[in-house]
């Protein structure tokens, strides 16, 4: 199972995870209604990380995925 950037962040908060799309992912932390609250009142991030994938070539192509990414292609 492949982990997405923000795996280790999920987990310190105290995600529960569960395996989505062959990705480790947060399901829920403290329930629909207290998420539901912090997101109208404060602000709620989805990790898109896992939704897509790029297949590039050519002498430039990590520079490109550098540059469109937040993940460091290099790693």
């Amino acid at each position: 199972m492949k982990n997405t950037a923000l795996t280790h962040i999920h987990e310190a908060l105290g995600a529960k995870m569960l395996p989505f799309a062959g990705y480790n992912m947060p399901i829920t932390y403290e329930g629909i209604n207290a998420e539901h609250e912090t997101v109208r009142t404060a602000v709620g991030v989805f990790d898109v990380s896992h939704m897509g994938e790029f297949l590039l070539s050519g002498s430039n192509a990590l520079a490109l995925i550098q540059k469109v990414t937040s993940n460091d292609a290099e790693q």
